[in-house]
């Protein structure tokens, strides 16, 4: 390995509760400056995630899925073609796939686009934007800070799992296969259980606001991770609406289309209106006390209003969805 380093500018990187979304538009935005955070939660499929564990609402669930399809499909539908390297169940790389995944970094870096990877400083995700050979360090940001990141320290964080998805290439993509695709890619996540495994007991889209009833209704939830959950997914939702605000607009010459995004982003608003009234019974990370009964029985009427909300927007994307094809 040559002794050098390269970093580059990133002091305006974004911030936000989902940090997959974050860390794709960080990324993203050395190449097609136009996107913000809500067309790239959108489009990506981000802004419409909800992963609950039923047995306890785990701190896990928003960042507990197939990191590697999910991300590359979701970059597709940006015109960006992305390569991906994991370790899984909680492993460490070894030393040669390290060194591909240090490659991988540096080659990005170089080619003037942030790295993205996970469990940094945190176990989030975020980006590498710098490396320097001498030090045997990145530079590296994710919700917990901008600090270096030690090269052996990659992949061996708090979770020993190594994940990194780098850009290969950039394509142009029309506006209606980006919206298919999203559409799409919302409604499977909604309908559709992602897990291939009955345990942990996680459930994805609809079903999701179902487990976490159930896991309120035994009494059973994580203080920390259900404040947690609560924050990624009501603010997924109002980015969600700010999405469909944004493409009402960019679809104003089919009244059809942008009367149905109206529609949604109507929806989605209520979702994020009904999970935000949790928010100060339920602050970050604090955690406050959903098993006590009387907070439990308003978190399960709110959690119900919440789905039919979000159940009625599904069916405008679907509706959608129709229409664009």
């Amino acid at each position: 390995m040559s002794e050098k380093s390269q970093v580059l500018n990133c002091n305006d990187l974004t911030g936000g509760w989902t940090s997959a979304g974050v860390a794709i538009l960080n990324t993203v935005r050395f190449l097609k400056e136009d996107y913000d955070l809500p067309q790239v939660m959108g489009y990506t499929g981000f802004a419409f995630r909800i992963n609950i564990n039923a047995a306890d609402v785990d701190v896990a669930g928003p960042t507990a899925f197939d990191w590697e399809s999910i991300f590359e499909r979701g970059l597709a539908n940006l015109g960006i073609k992305a390569t991906t390297v994991r370790t899984k169940d909680f492993v460490a790389p070894t030393p040669e796939e390290l060194k591909q995944a240090i490659a991988m970094v540096q080659d990005s870096i170089d080619q003037g686009v942030p790295a993205i990877s996970w469990d940094m400083h945190v176990p989030e995700f975020g980006n590498i934007y710098g490396y320097d050979d001498q030090k045997q360090a990145f530079m590296a940001k994710d919700p917990a800070g901008d600090q270096p990141l030690p090269y052996e320290k990659l992949g061996r964080g708090q979770v020993n799992e190594m994940f990194v998805a780098t850009v290969q290439d950039s394509f142009e993509i029309d506006r209606k296969s980006q919206l298919k695709n999203a559409l799409e890619m919302a409604i499977e996540h909604a309908r559709y259980r992602e897990h291939q495994h009955e345990l942990p007991p996680y459930e994805n889209g609809l079903k999701g606001y179902d487990a976490w009833i159930e896991a309120f209704e035994k009494g059973q939830v994580s203080e920390f991770g259900n404040a947690y959950n609560i924050h990624v997914v009501q603010d997924a939702r109002r980015v969600a609406a700010k999405f469909f605000d944004w493409l009402k607009v960019e679809w104003k010459d089919d009244e059809r289309i942008s009367n149905l995004c109206y529609d949604a982003q109507e929806k989605y608003n209520e979702v994020a209106n009904h999970l935000e009234e949790l928010i100060e019974l339920y602050p970050f990370p604090q955690g406050g006390e959903p098993n006590k009964p009387q907070n439990a029985q308003i978190t399960i009427d709110k959690l119900q209003l919440a789905k039919e909300a979000e159940f009625q927007a599904v069916n405008k994307l679907e509706e959608l969805l129709e229409e664009v094809k």
